[in-house]
């Protein structure tokens, strides 16, 4: 259910420390014609909202302690399924998108995104609740926003006992191996399987790419119908995961893992999807990972993991190591990315980046991040910073190292509420569509220069100055081409710096690639040099012709 930032609506931040404590908040009075953050969900306009309380402890031994979650490889692999019932022609490059820094992923609950109030009364029923064919008829505008792969929130039928909110958690499903009946067209002859396999192809023609995302945790619902699967403590109670009501833990024996094979064999046969989203998946142990990884290779595995200082406080939960799930066969983990707004100054951001290579270099070629700027368990980015504050992480997801820019649905419209998994809800659409238009031009900026972001250096650069830490500088450089990129963090002042550039002449001409908002910035050329007065909130990228410039600065491949 990803990773918990403090002060999240329904998501009680206790005994957890943020690393970005003290960061002067958000101040839209500063910035003309903003308006205030809104802080909470609305609550359904006919069930009250359902806080999830925290839990009391309950005395269980943690069967995750280091000694058992260490990496432990299998000595046996199953065999690759090679089943398959394709419609039409698919190749499925995912897991080489990924690897390549190519793919840009949006993330959608089938409910929300296709909703339709087709009685215009501003309530969504559930009979007017999204289906595979009412998302099908919405498939088009993703080639317009320079989407490739959707990221599918669970499809399953959320539980009913202890349910959260009116439609219930997707991430609380009653049978993992059933489809959402709500999400079905009740009027049409196909099975369940093959109306969301109609979605995939539909998808699939229009060069899209599919991500299913995986619940974690089992329901009351489904522990009645598995009581096997269910993990219990020392007095025999079914353990819940801190303080998510409606869910419980798995325990990890052969019949959990036989209950998920039936899972991945199924979607991977019979829906033909592309690869698969985790959450949580430092809830499984690595040995589990290394099995279906191992099993089914061609499929792009994504961990939704962050990194150990931003661990949620889950309790009877390991801690989070993206390191060891990159290791067990992953392909991706999230980045702490959705930090940037709370944290307190650029540096923290650029040493994140650095250190994270090591990490990336120490798992294998090819692994990388999704630039998880905002997660729908997230307070909006319209709340943490206003329009500026959007922008400014779409074009650092855009061309930033080792990072495949991701998009939650409503993020592209400025969408101010949090995102509602647990309501009968319209798609969220916010009031600010240049971020859209913003984010296509930078996603087009980022496929004609795609060669130097997907293989080239990460050469972070030294600001001088005493006010340099809200500045965020660093150039992409390949075969010769060099990018400069240039932001201020602080949406609410202007800063001025110095920046290292070895190479940079003092006769360079900069010309902006990234579309211009907010107020302007100012920059001086000098040999080496670049002094620069940049505005509240703004993003800046020049190419320079400075190809020293990977020869004098501390680089990173």
């Amino acid at each position: 259910m990803g990773a918990v930032s403090a002060g999240s609506p329904g998501f009680p931040g206790a005994g957890w420390a943020s690393p970005y404590a003290g960061v002067a908040p958000y101040r839209p009075d500063l910035l003309a014609g903003s308006a205030p953050p809104a802080q909470i969900t609305p609550p359904s306009p006919r069930f009250p909202a359902q806080a999830s309380p925290g839990m009391a402890a309950n005395g269980f031994s943690n069967p995750w302690a280091m000694n058992a979650w260490r990496y432990r490889p299998l000595t046996q692999a199953a065999p690759v399924s090679t089943t398959t019932t394709h419609s039409l022609p698919w190749e499925n490059r995912l897991k080489q998108m990924f690897m390549r820094n190519e793919a840009v992923v949006y993330a959608l609950l089938i409910r929300t995104f296709a909703a339709s109030d087709a009685n215009h009364d501003g309530v969504i029923q559930p009979s007017e609740s999204g289906t595979f064919r009412k998302a099908i008829e919405r498939l088009d505008e993703f080639k317009a926003l320079g989407v490739n792969t959707l990221h599918v929130m669970p499809i399953q039928p959320a539980s009913r006992e202890r349910r959260m909110g009116e439609a219930g958690n997707p991430y609380a499903p009653s049978d993992l191996l059933a489809i959402n009946p709500e999400y079905l067209d009740p009027n049409s002859p196909l099975t369940p399987a093959q109306q969301a396999r109609q979605f995939v192809d539909a998808a699939h023609q229009r060069g899209l790419h599919v991500i299913l995302d995986v619940p974690m945790f089992a329901s009351y619902d489904l522990a009645r119908k598995h009581p096997e699967l269910i993990a219990r403590n020392s007095r025999n109670e079914p353990i819940q995961p801190s303080q998510w009501r409606d869910m419980l833990l798995f325990e990890n024996n052969k019949a959990l893992v036989d209950y998920y094979d039936r899972f991945f064999e199924t979607t991977s046969r019979d829906l033909n999807v592309d690869g698969y989203r985790l959450d949580v998946a430092r809830s499984r142990p690595p040995w589990f990972w290394e099995f279906f990884t191992r099993k089914y290779p061609e499929k792009l595995w994504l961990a939704e993991s962050y990194g150990i200082q931003d661990a949620s406080p889950l309790k009877n939960i390991a801690p989070d190591d993206p390191e060891l799930l990159l290791k067990a066969g992953f392909d991706a983990t999230y980045g702490e990315f959705h930090q940037f707004p709370e944290m307190r100054d650029a540096n923290i951001f650029m040493d994140y980046l650095t250190s994270r290579h090591g990490m990336i270099r120490r798992t294998g070629a090819g692994k990388s991040f999704l630039g998880s700027y905002y997660t729908p368990y997230d307070f909006s980015l319209m709340t943490r910073g206003g329009v500026p504050m959007a922008l400014l992480s779409v074009g650092l997801m855009a061309l930033q190292p080792w990072t495949n820019p991701y998009f939650v649905d409503g993020l592209m419209t400025g969408f101010e509420r949090p995102f509602d998994l647990f309501n009968y809800r319209p798609r969220p659409q916010g009031s600010h569509p240049e971020i859209g238009r913003y984010a296509r031009q930078m996603l087009d900026l980022r496929r004609r220069y795609l060669p130097l972001i997907s293989e080239g250096l990460f050469i972070p650069l030294d600001v001088n100055r005493a006010d340099a830490p809200q500045i965020i500088s660093f150039a992409r450089h390949h075969q010769g081409k060099t990018l400069l990129i240039v932001a201020n963090r602080d949406v609410n002042a202007r800063h001025s710096a110095v920046i290292s550039a070895p190479g940079l002449r003092a006769n360079q001409q900069l010309a902006d690639l990234a579309p211009s908002y907010g107020q302007s910035s100012k920059f001086i050329v000098d040999t080496n040099n670049l002094s620069v007065d940049l505005a509240p909130g703004r993003f800046h990228v020049f190419e320079i012709d400075a190809p020293a410039i990977a020869l004098h600065a501390r680089s990173y491949r």
